[in-house]
């Protein structure tokens, strides 16, 4: 494999391409063929909800007027950042290849252009969740939303930025990065107007800066050795056989059939206290294991739950994958923020299964005696434990490791639609008619994001989450501020809100009884 059809190359003044690898085709690929539902599948959204106090001596319109300013400020030195932000990915007729390009501008008016283009305020009353609730659609470039929620406090003004942008150009985590530097730009603009200097054509080369594809970011050979082959072959066969062991039911999500076309992703989560984040997080270090994997222990048990009772209790089986940030697996400078808007990451090659017990009765059922509610307590107890022990197992199976990178291209390419020459027809769309839940860990999100950057103060855990549109849950575990959060991300017009937040709930609980931890 020629690498050098993944570097960046001047085609045109001021005119640079380079090829996509499989993790960014696979993402291109696959909001090409759903592109008749109207949204882009796997589409980025984040956001951080701000509160600013009003400076002594200054109007709350004076503060308002700088606070834009400043924001416009801090894109514009974005774009010389991470100009992979205004590199779309298109698809050339004559090589029949998909390719990222980027224009580097010419003249301020370029600049001004792509600002306007890029950069927008939301001022009719919205929060940031309610806005991107909306499902605003999603370009060829990332898109910065400043939405301005109903102030009613005369001391300082409240902010909601919301960043969205194609999988293909950025993931999760990328965008939690490219928001800390965002507000680092944006603080000092504000806090030194008159000295911060924007940006202006001339000033710096801004294309040494254009972010590559992972496989040149981690220096993933061209093609994996005999071994590697030999060990993602073994995967893919255990995967099949995980979805297809007789006399057990792969669990699946309930969902609406009220509708047979998506219709705007939407975004909730819970928020559990201090005190009982810190149980949990004390709970899982005596047992030797993570938050992550307790939740994601209960998410399987939380499902098992809500299928449909039969005469006689019954396997079922939950099956879903890890998803795996790969940034500290690549090679300097693309281990770090400086390349934030990159796609760096990918999906566990080997698939998750975790086998739980279904009841025969709905949870509940026959659980007034005392002894009966006892005994019904130790089989959860034991479910809990069961499952925990068989997602360590799953954990210690997937490590990342130099053979699991040499494969990640292949993962990729190995669910990767033809790029089609036009999109499926509405009528023909596919539903996953056996939906699971995925999650995704955020980690700790204060080692990336500041709770305060100079006068603005981060009043909120900061959230992402990926499109849905389809049938299932996808969900993003992070600690704030010493707090768990449990988003999710769910189709409305399959899912309910209430519906949502009640298997959040149920999750946490499980999570909250498993451990011993009393609930709040």
């Amino acid at each position: 494999m020629d690498y050098q059809r993944f570097i960046w190359q001047e085609t045109a003044p001021g005119k640079y391409e380079r090829e996509v690898d499989e993790a960014e085709q696979f993402y291109t690929s696959v909001a090409k063929t759903y592109a008749e539902i109207g949204h882009t599948v796997f589409a980025i959204t984040a956001c951080i909800s701000l509160k600013v106090a009003l400076p002594v001596n200054m109007a709350i319109g004076g503060l308002d007027e700088k606070i834009d300013d400043s924001f416009r400020r801090a894109w514009k030195e974005m774009l010389f950042d991470h100009p992979t932000l205004a590199a779309p990915v298109v698809y050339d007729t004559e090589t029949k290849k998909c390719k990222k390009v980027y224009q580097s501008p010419a003249t301020e008016l370029d600049l001004d252009n792509w600002l306007r283009d890029t950069f927008t305020i939301i001022d009719d009353g919205q929060t940031g969740e309610e806005f991107a609730n909306t499902d605003p659609p999603v370009g060829p470039l990332a898109k910065l939303y400043i939405v301005k929620p109903a102030q009613n406090n005369p001391d300082g003004l409240s902010r909601d930025i919301v960043f969205r942008s194609s999988h293909d150009m950025i993931d999760g985590l990328g965008s939690f990065y490219l928001l800390n530097n965002f507000l680092l730009y944006a603080s000092s603009a504000f806090s030194s107007s008159n000295s911060f200097k924007t940006p202006t054509i001339g000033d710096r080369n801004e294309v040494k800066n254009l972010s590559p594809p992972f496989r040149v970011a981690a220096n993933v050979p061209p093609t994996p050795n005999a071994s590697q082959s030999s060990k993602l072959a073994e995967t893919r066969a255990l995967n099949n056989i995980l979805a297809s062991t007789p006399d057990i039911t792969v669990l699946s999500l309930p969902y609406s059939t009220h509708s047979p076309t998506p219709g705007n992703s939407q975004r909730t989560a819970i928020l559990l206290t201090e005190p009982q984040t810190k149980a949990i997080v004390s709970a899982c270090k005596e047992r030797g294991i993570t938050p992550t994997q307790a939740v994601h222990s209960s998410i399987a048990l939380a499902l098992a739950e809500l299928q449909p009772a039969t005469e006689a209790p019954r396997s079922g089986r939950y099956i879903s994958y890890s998803l795996i940030n790969l940034r500290k697996h690549c090679v300097a400078p693309y281990d770090t923020a400086k390349h934030a808007a990159s796609a760096y990451h990918c999906a566990s090659g080997l698939r998750l299964g975790i086998d739980v017990a279904i009841s025969a009765s709905p949870p509940g059922a026959g659980t007034t005696e005392a002894v009966e509610r006892k005994e019904e307590q130790t089989e959860k107890n034991e479910a809990f434990e069961s499952a925990l022990e068989q997602m360590k197992k799953f954990s210690q199976d997937t490590r990342v490791d130099e053979d699991f990178i040499s494969t990640v291209p292949s993962l990729f390419a190995s669910v990767t639609p033809p790029y089609p020459s036009s999109p499926i027809p509405l009528a023909y769309l596919p539903l996953n008619k056996s939906p699971s839940i995925s999650l995704s860990s955020l980690g700790i999100i204060n080692q990336i994001i500041q709770s305060r950057y100079d006068a603005f103060e981060v009043v909120s855990p900061p959230w992402v989450v990926g499109g849905e549109y389809n049938t299932g849950y996808g969900l993003f575990l992070g600690t704030w501020s010493g707090r768990l959060v449990l988003n999710a991300a769910y189709n409305e017009s399959f899912h309910g809100r209430a519906e949502v937040q009640a298997f959040l709930r149920r999750v946490t609980g499980i999570v909250s009884r498993g451990l011993g931890v009393k609930e709040e």
